[in-house]
């Protein structure tokens, strides 16, 4: 117990000795370490302070809540890099969660629901459905790209780029709002049983029951929301922290100032949603929970937090275009048809994972 007490007080400090080592202006790998190790701890909270709240509220509450704050580490980070006019990080960042959720998040799921296991298999008709509406959003979200890489004229103009841009995300928000009223209301039968959705349907499954009993700390509404306030702002802050130390962390690792962002910062910030999602495919010996928690986070990732960063940058003046070079734009087109091959029979095994992680 006293060692449990000590180990939350140490995650309790981080956020503040985050703030406090870019505020000393310390060298930049301790601040982007710190503030690292910082926004995990953080994210945790706000994730489990989410889902508290999401068994008091209703399912479209409950969406959006899991949409923006649940993915606490893009938000953040893409919020810090517009109002500091660093683009490239947020186009990363963004890029880079979605390539860690498609290849080594689904990978890991697949090897570790599949090692001992001759054969998975899931519902295909669902998971066609989604990845079909995950290759929409990609080419909604590739549009200012192609704009500028297939131009005839090659003259396009930064208010053309810009307007594109603003265009594009009212639409991946109208058509967020049409797919929650599809998987809501007019079709949600086909959704019943999707999985990690704490407080919905399926919560009476063993790991989601276990789930729920790791959240009774935070168990109140009015406790829940003050926490999640407080994590969220802490978050804010040490979002701010790590983008003011991405580029002197790219000369010291020797690599491209954008690798941390497309890398490093969503796999470690998010370790814990990782990690909870590829235990849920094995627990329940279901790839298919798995499967879909990933698709409907990616899917969030792109018609929400994205669409959201680039309506912040409009209002604060700071214009946001998600123009992804050709090496860019080809990886996440190729990450997309390779994980939709692979799961559009229902049907999968180890190897297959191995094949994600590889890739």
């Amino acid at each position: 117990m006293a060692r449990h007490i000590l180990h939350t007080k140490i995650l309790t400090l981080l956020p503040l000795a985050g703030i406090v080592v870019g505020i000393l202006n310390l060298p930049q790998i301790i601040v982007f370490t710190i503030n690292l190790l910082a926004l995990s701890v953080l994210v945790d909270w706000i994730n489990r302070s989410v889902n508290a709240i999401s068994v008091n509220t209703g399912r479209l509450t409950n969406e959006l809540l899991k949409g923006t704050l649940g993915n606490a580490v893009e938000l953040m980070i893409g919020i810090s890099s517009v109002i500091r006019g660093a683009p490239h990080i947020t186009r990363s960042i963004l890029l880079g969660s979605i390539l860690c959720n498609l290849l080594l998040v689904l990978g890991g799921s697949l090897f570790f629901a599949g090692y001992d296991k001759n054969r998975l298999r899931f519902d295909r008709h669902l998971t066609t459905t989604l990845s079909s509406l995950m290759m929409v959003v990609f080419i909604m979200l590739a549009t200012p790209t192609a704009l500028e890489a297939l131009s005839s004229r090659h003259d396009v103009s930064a208010e053309e780029a810009i307007l594109t841009q603003q265009a594009t995300a009212v639409n991946l928000i109208a058509l967020l709002g049409i797919f929650l009223f599809f998987r809501l209301n007019t079709h949600a039968d086909m959704f019943a049983s999707t999985p990690i959705q704490h407080g919905s349907s399926d919560v009476q499954s063993s790991h989601s029951r276990t789930i729920v009993q790791d959240l009774q700390p935070l168990a109140g509404p009015w406790r829940s929301l003050l926490v999640l306030l407080v994590a969220s702002l802490c978050a804010l802050a040490c979002a701010f922290q790590l983008v003011d130390s991405v580029s002197s962390i790219g000369k010291t690792l020797g690599t491209n100032p954008s690798f941390a962002a497309l890398a490093i910062i969503p796999l470690v910030g998010n370790i814990t949603k990782h990690r909870m999602i590829v235990e849920a495919s094995r627990a329940a010996q279901q790839i298919e929970r798995g499967i879909r928690a990933i698709i409907n986070g990616i899917l969030r990732l792109t018609m929400l937090v994205a669409p959201i960063i680039v309506m912040v940058g409009w209002a604060l003046d700071q214009p946001l275009i998600l123009k992804f070079d050709e090496f860019e734009a080809t990886t996440l087109l190729l990450s997309i048809v390779v994980m939709t091959y692979l799961i559009s029979d229902g049907r999968s095994n180890y190897f297959e994972g191995l094949m994600l992680i590889g890739t």
